[in-house]
């Protein structure tokens, strides 16, 4: 990793992702550099009011915790290509080494241990995910685009279906002292979205592009810290807040345009 470039590093993490063509019935390919494409049409975002009143009855909330959702809207995006996975402290360590950023307050050095090279990086606000994109030539998504590659056109409740899988995303981890519940972005396999993209649930919320308000950002999908799977759904919108916040879970993925 010693010295990468960005173009040396987009190649490297395209080359890994290039060997990986198709997965199951309604999985699409990995493109070279590692991105997904998500087709251009329109998608079902958020929750109808009687699905939020279901939810909140089947987990013991008020409805008023699933109103940011409501109403479901019908969205038509144009087609746009997703990083498979979240990035992770490896890459986020070859944009530092490139360009000078600070390290992570987790990796307790200049670089991340060996065992975290592969997790989602965190301890990154709003700001640190646009440098990290504009370095590496993407951007971030907007609320729709990463709903829509986590969700698909079926309105489905989970990036893989409709009930819930405690072994398709890393959730309630709790942590020992001094460690994070994070785990490898490529541990659930089992969590890919209908366009084969992962890691979309748990492990680290994301950063999206446009927020609820000045100084705001939608932050999507859930932690390694969410204990309930209603908090997990790619419609959520409970973990969104200040953009200027790093947390030991908030972290991101980028997008590009389709070309």
């Amino acid at each position: 990793m010693r010295g990468f470039t960005r173009r040396q590093w987009l190649l490297t993490a395209g080359a890994g992702a290039a060997a990986w063509t198709a997965g199951p019935a309604g999985v699409g390919a990995v493109e070279d550099d590692g991105m997904v494409r998500i087709p251009a049409g329109p998608f079902a975002m958020g929750t109808t009011a009687g699905e939020a009143a279901r939810l909140a009855r089947a987990y013991g909330h008020h409805v008023s915790w699933l109103s940011g959702e409501v109403p479901q809207r019908t969205v038509d995006l144009a087609a746009y290509r997703i990083d498979r996975y979240p990035v992770t402290n490896r890459g986020f360590l070859a944009f530092c080494k490139g360009v000078g950023y600070g390290a992570r307050p987790n990796w307790h050095g200049a670089e991340p241990p060996e065992a975290l090279l592969d997790h989602p990086v965190v301890f990154v606000n709003k700001a640190d995910a646009e440098a990290y994109a504009q370095w590496a030539g993407k951007r971030l998504p907007t609320e729709a685009q990463w709903e829509k590659a986590a969700r698909g056109a079926t309105r489905r409740l989970f990036p893989w279906g409709d009930e819930f899988d405690p072994d398709a995303c890393q959730w309630d981890a709790g942590g020992d002292v001094g460690q994070l519940g994070t785990a490898p972005v490529t541990a659930h396999p089992r969590g890919a979205s209908p366009y084969g993209v992962m890691d979309l649930s748990g492990n680290a919320a994301e950063w999206c592009a446009d927020g609820p308000g000045p100084g705001s950002a939608f932050l999507k999908g859930g932690c390694w810290m969410t204990t309930q799977p209603i908090n997990l759904r790619p419609a959520a919108r409970n973990m969104s807040g200040f953009a200027n916040n790093a947390s030991a879970f908030y972290g991101f993925r980028c997008v590009k345009e389709a070309g």
